[in-house]
């Protein structure tokens, strides 16, 4: 038998226990792998032993959106999910019997205005010409009171000269005169004498008739001035009245409360117009609209709902036999489709209901957010509560 040396064997038993080594590793990964997911399972279902997983909805606080008007759907100006800001317009509606009415109105209204600028027109010819006469009635006047005034003071001033003519008569003595004096007593500085002579009867009973005839005169034309005064007062009057005046005659203020009126009421049908441009209540995020394009729509409808992100929360149906486990403030465990989170119980609903008929009962439970921000998912996603 022939032996083999020592020092050929050597490294290949070497390689053999090196192979076996390397198989062995290999063979052990996959256990090693396995104990520690068992170890790890085992770990998650020691801590999540008693807990129970509901099925919760993602909401938002929302704000629903109604038809301030009948009409059809137009237009929409926001789409599902886009973000919208207080009063941004969501969609258009239209309403053609409104459009039809409105155009009525406006062709009202420019008739109606048409009527007033004639009428305005009439009133402006009147006015010149009426003032125009007045204008001529208190020159006359205001001449006459002149004239008037011009006699009264004559006729005072020769009341006043024969009163002193009928004084010196009673003194027995006269001043030499002219025989024409009683017809021109002006000329009574032009007939002065020096000696005085007797003065006849007759001439002091002329006297005395002469200055009652001038007083009388005085006062007619004293009155007829004041008169004419008081004439002229009422013409200043007519002349400040005559623009109201001729306005109402030529019916200016009738047409003016016909423009008036229309305008109102298109300014109303224009207002109601305007509010077929529906707006967001405030910021959020557009829900699905429940008309399309086109379809009709009653008056208080509602039409879309704004999600509020930024203010999320999530409901959850609770068996009642469970819900001794919660309290307000507490806080719960959440899956948002893999991503745990935290929550908080903000509410829970004093009565319970049932889902069907043989149903366990329910309690309704909200749940707001508390910790790391929520995952931005889509509203009315599932949500797994946990409750231990």
């Amino acid at each position: 038998m022939t032996e083999t040396p020592l020092s050929a064997t050597a490294p290949v038993i070497a390689e053999d226990r090196s192979v076996t080594t390397s198989i062995s590793i290999v063979r052990l990964l996959p256990l090693a792998a396995l104990a520690l997911l068992s170890g790890l399972g085992a770990t998650a279902w020691i801590a999540r032993a008693g807990e129970v997983s509901l099925i919760g909805f993602l909401r938002a606080e929302q704000s629903v959106v109604y038809a301030p008007h009948a009409g059809r759907m137009a237009a929409v100006q926001a789409r599902t999910g886009e973000s919208v800001k207080p009063k941004q317009s969501l969609l258009q509606l239209s309403d053609a019997t409104l459009d039809q009415e409105i155009a009525v109105k406006v062709r009202e209204v420019a008739s109606l205005q048409a009527v007033l600028d004639q009428c305005r027109a009439q009133a402006e010819v009147q006015l010149s010409l009426e003032r125009k006469s007045l204008d001529e009635g208190l020159l006359r006047t205001r001449l006459d009171s002149a004239k008037y005034l011009r006699d009264h003071y004559a006729a005072n001033f020769e009341h006043v000269t024969w009163r002193n003519i009928g004084k010196e008569s009673h003194t027995g003595r006269w001043l030499a005169a002219s025989p024409d004096f009683l017809n021109q007593p002006e000329r009574l500085f032009d007939t002065m004498a020096n000696a005085p002579v007797i003065a006849p009867e007759e001439m002091r009973l002329s006297a005395i008739m002469r200055q009652e005839l001038a007083r009388n005169s005085a006062e007619a034309t004293k009155a007829q001035s004041e008169l004419c005064d008081h004439h002229i007062s009422e013409l200043q009057k007519l002349r400040q009245d005559l623009p109201d005046m001729i306005r109402k005659a030529a019916g200016v203020d009738v047409a003016e409360a016909k423009l008036a009126g229309a305008t109102e009421q298109l300014e109303t049908l224009n207002q109601q117009k305007a509010s077929l441009s529906v707006t967001s209540p405030g910021y959020g995020v557009v829900g699905a609209y429940s008309k399309q394009i086109a379809d009709p729509i009653s008056a208080g409808e509602p039409l879309v709902t704004i999600h509020d992100r930024e203010r999320p929360f999530v409901d959850v149906d609770v068996p009642s036999r469970q819900i001794s486990k919660l309290q307000v403030g507490q806080t719960i465990r959440l899956d948002f489709a893999g991503e745990d989170r935290t929550g908080r119980v903000e509410s829970i609903s004093p009565q319970a209901h049932h889902r069907d008929v043989n149903s366990d009962s329910w309690v309704a439970v909200r749940i707001r957010p508390a910790g790391k921000l929520w995952p931005n998912l889509a509203i009315n996603s599932a949500v797994a509560v946990r409750l231990k």
